[in-house]
C-alpha cells in the first residue's frame, strides 16, 4: 500500500501526469460548468419572470382597486350634481353640498363653479380638517373667498377641470394636489345649467387599499402621478441599515385613469432568495464534483503513465541489445493495444536481427562457394593442372558472383524507394522481347503466345520481372515453358515439380528456395525482386503451383 502511494506521488509530480490530469479535469468540468451556468441563468430568468408576473398581478389588482375608487367618486359626484337645485341661491347650494359631505367620506372638498363668463365658485363645502390645512398653508393656486370664508381655487376656462365638463365629459387630473401630506385628486363633472361640479377626492384611504393588496408579502407598492409625486405607498420590504449596493426588481402598472401608475418593487436578494440558495448549493456541489474529478483524473493519469513507463523501460532494454525484452502488459484498452503492438514490434526487430544474421551467413556462404571454387581452379591452373576449360569454370563462378551482387543492389535500390520511369508500353511486345532474350539459354521448349494491352509501365523493370520469371521456369521445367499474354495479365508456366501450396508465399522472400529436386543455381533473390517491382507498378505477382501470374 505504501509503495503504491509513493508511486502515485511520483507519478502525479511528472509533467505528463499533470497534463493528463488537467485535460481530464477540464474535459469533465468545463461541460459541467457550462451546463450549470446555463441552467442557473435559465433559472434566474425564470425566477425573474415569475417575480415580474407576480408583481404585475399585484399591480393590476391595486390599479383596479384605485380605478374603482376613482370611478366610485365620479359616480358619487355625478349623483350630487343631479340633486343640486337649479336656482342661483348660493346659500341653498352650499347647504346642499354640506349635507352631501356629511358624514365625511370620499371627498375633501366639493365646489360648484359658474362658468358663464369668468369662472366663479358659487358654493363650496370642505371637510374641517382639510379647511384647516388649506388655511394654514395657503396654496399658490388658491385665494381666500370672504363670502365663503374658505380657500378657493383660482379657476380658468382653459383648465381641464372646467373645459372637459363643459363639453360633456368627466375630468380626472393627471396630478394630485398635495397640501401638508394630504393628497387630493381633482375631478369634475357637468353640473346643473352652465356650471361645473368639482371635487377633491381624498387619496389617503388608498394607502390602506395598497396595504390590503400587499398582505403579508415582502413587497413595496407605490402610487405616483404624472409628475412622480408619491401619492400613496406601502413599504414591507425594508433593507437592513447595514445593507449597501442593493438592487431592486420593479414592475410599473398604469391605473388607467388620470395618468396614475402603481410601481411594485422588491429587493432582489429577497425576491430571488430561493434562487440564491439554489446557486449556493450548486457551487457547493460543483466544488465537490471538482474535487472528485481531480481525484479520478489523478488515478486515471497514474493508470495511463505507469504502463508508459513500463514501455519506456522495455524500449531502453531493447536499445541496450536485449532484443528479447517485452512489456508484459496485459490490458484490453488502447494502452493494451499499444503494448501488444510494441511487443509485436520488438518481436519483429528480434526476427529481423535473426534474419540479418541469417542473411549475412547466407550471403557469406553464397559468396564463399564460387570464390573458393575459383581460387581452387586458379591454383590448379598455376600448378599446370587444367586448361581453358578450368578458366571457363572460373568465368562461370565470376558470372554467378556478379549476378548475385547485381541482385543485392536491385533489392537495396527497391527498398530505398526506386522511382519508376513509366511510359505507354505495349505489354505483349515487351514480354515477348524479354522472353525471347532467354531462348538461347533454354534447354527446353519455350513457347510465347497472346497479345497485351498498352499500359503505363517502366519497360526495363517490367522486362526484369519477366526475365526473372522465365529464367526461374527454365531452371525447373522438364520439357517446356509457356508464356501467355492476355490483355493486362502475363502467365508463365512450366511442367516442373511445381511449388507446394504451403510454400507459395515464402518463395517470394529473400534467399528463399523450395527444394523440389536438384538444387538450382542462384541465391534465391529473383522472385523477391520480381514481386517488389510488380508492387511498385501497382500489380500483383502470385504463384499457382506450376504457374506464376502477373496482373497489372
Amino acid at each position: 500500500m505504501a509503495k503504491d502511494l509513493l508511486y502515485t506521488r511520483l507519478v502525479v509530480l511528472k509533467p505528463l501526469s499533470w497534463q493528463l490530469a488537467l485535460v481530464m479535469l477540464l474535459v469533465a468540468l468545463v461541460p459541467l460548468a457550462a451546463a450549470g451556468f446555463l441552467t442557473l441563468n435559465l433559472l434566474e430568468q425564470s425566477a425573474r419572470e415569475q417575480v415580474h408576473s407576480h408583481q404585475r398581478q399585484l399591480g393590476q389588482a391595486a390599479a383596479a382597486m384605485v380605478r374603482n375608487y376613482i370611478r366610485e367618486a365620479q359616480n358619487r359626484l355625478k349623483l350630487i350634481a343631479t340633486r343640486l337645485p337649479q336656482g342661483k341661491d348660493p346659500g341653498e347650494i352650499g347647504r346642499q353640498l354640506d349635507r352631501q359631505m356629511d358624514p365625511p367620506g370620499l371627498f375633501l372638498e366639493i365646489g360648484l363653479v359658474d362658468v358663464e363668463g369668468k369662472p366663479e365658485v358659487v358654493a363650496q363645502s370642505q371637510q374641517l380638517e382639510y379647511n384647516a390645512v388649506l388655511s394654514k398653508n395657503s396654496p399658490g393656486n388658491r385665494s381666500f373667498n370672504p363670502r365663503l370664508n374658505q380657500q378657493v381655487i383660482l379657476w380658468d376656462n382653459a383648465m381641464g377641470n372646467i373645459d372637459v365638463p363643459l363639453k360633456g365629459g368627466e375630468f380626472v387630473s393627471d396630478t394630485l394636489d398635495i397640501v401638508q401630506n394630504v393628497p387630493a385628486l381633482p375631478i369634475s363633472v357637468p353640473g346643473p345649467g352652465k356650471r361645473v361640479l368639482t371635487g377633491n377626492l381624498d387619496f389617503r384611504p388608498v394607502t390602506g387599499m395598497l396595504t390590503t393588496i400587499a398582505g403579508d408579502t415582502r413587497i413595496n407598492l407605490l402610487l405616483e402621478d404624472v409628475q412622480q409625486h408619491h401619492v400613496a405607498w406601502v413599504e414591507k420590504d425594508v433593507p437592513e441599515p447595514s445593507s449597501a449596493n442593493l438592487v431592486d426588481i420593479r414592475t410599473k402598472v398604469p391605473v388607467g385613469l388620470g395618468n396614475l401608475s402603481i410601481t411594485v418593487s422588491q429587493w432582489e436578494h429577497h425576491a430571488l432568495e430561493s434562487l440564491h440558495e439554489a446557486r449556493r448549493r450548486a457551487y457547493a456541489w460543483f466544488g465537490l464534483a471538482a474535487v472528485t474529478a481531480l481525484g479520478l483524473a489523478t488515478l486515471t493519469a497514474r493508470r495511463i503513465v505507469r504502463p508508459i513507463e513500463t514501455l519506456s523501460r522495455a524500449a531502453h532494454q531493447i536499445a541496450g541489445g536485449d532484443l528479447a525484452a517485452r512489456s508484459g502488459i496485459r490490458r484490453d484498452d488502447e494502452i493494451g493495444q499499444l503494448a501488444r503492438a510494441f511487443d509485436q514490434m520488438a518481436g519483429s526487430v528480434q526476427e529481423l536481427d535473426q534474419m540479418k544474421g541469417e542473411f549475412v551467413a547466407h550471403v557469406s556462404h553464397e559468396l564463399r562457394t564460387p570464390l573458393t571454387s575459383a581460387k581452387a581452379t586458379l591454383a590448379n591452373v598455376q600448378e599446370g593442372i587444367g586448361g581453358k576449360e578450368s578458366l571457363g569454370r572460373v568465368q562461370e563462378d565470376l558470372d554467378r558472383l556478379i549476378r548475385m551482387v547485381n541482385e543485392l543492389l536491385d533489392i537495396a535500390r527497391i527498398e530505398a524507394g526506386l522511382q519508376l520511369a513509366k511510359q505507354p508500353t505495349d505489354l505483349g511486345h515487351l514480354v515477348q522481347s524479354a522472353a525471347e532474350s532467354l531462348r538461347p539459354l533454354a534447354r527446353v521448349e519455350l513457347r510465347i503466345s497472346g497479345k497485351g494491352d498498352t499500359l503505363a509501365l517502366d519497360p526495363p523493370r517490367v522486362q526484369q520481372i519477366v526475365v526473372n520469371l522465365v529464367d526461374n521456369a527454365l531452371k525447373y521445367a522438364r520439357s517446356r515453358v509457356d508464356v501467355v499474354i492476355q490483355g493486362r495479365e502475363v502467365r508463365v508456366s512450366d511442367d516442373g515439380p511445381g511449388v507446394p501450396a504451403e510454400h507459395r508465399e515464402r518463395i517470394f522472400e529473400k534467399f528463399s528456395r523450395v527444394e523440389t529436386g536438384p538444387k538450382p543455381p542462384g541465391a534465391g533473390l529473383g522472385l523477391s525482386i520480381a514481386r517488389k517491382l510488380a508492387q511498385l507498378h501497382g500489380a500483383t505477382l502470385t504463384c499457382e503451383g506450376n504457374t506464376f501470374v502477373l496482373r497489372f
